[in-house]
């Protein structure tokens, strides 16, 4: 397990997320906020960031690079 320090959009704290190298980005979304839907809750579309870069929602943690306690921002995806 690879330990990502997440921050859903809204929230104030930043959470650890265990996340496996096969998980795509659209599951570790869903674990950042099933983790921090007690304080907030996105509804919408959202995005995954990560080094400044967005994610293809099936691109693995492994893909992606990630590493240990990198961090992953969850952002409502606004069209511009």
């Amino acid at each position: 397990m690879i330990p990502l320090y997440g921050f859903l959009e809204g929230d104030t704290i930043g959470l650890i997320v265990l996340a496996d190298e096969n998980d795509t980005a659209a599951v570790v979304i869903e674990k950042l906020r099933a983790s921090a839907r007690v304080r907030i809750k996105l509804t919408g579309k959202v995005k995954l960031l990560h080094n400044g870069l967005t994610l293809d929602p099936e691109t693995t943690v492994a893909q992606a690079r990630m590493e240990a306690l990198d961090r992953i921002d969850v952002v409502e995806a606004r069209s511009r």
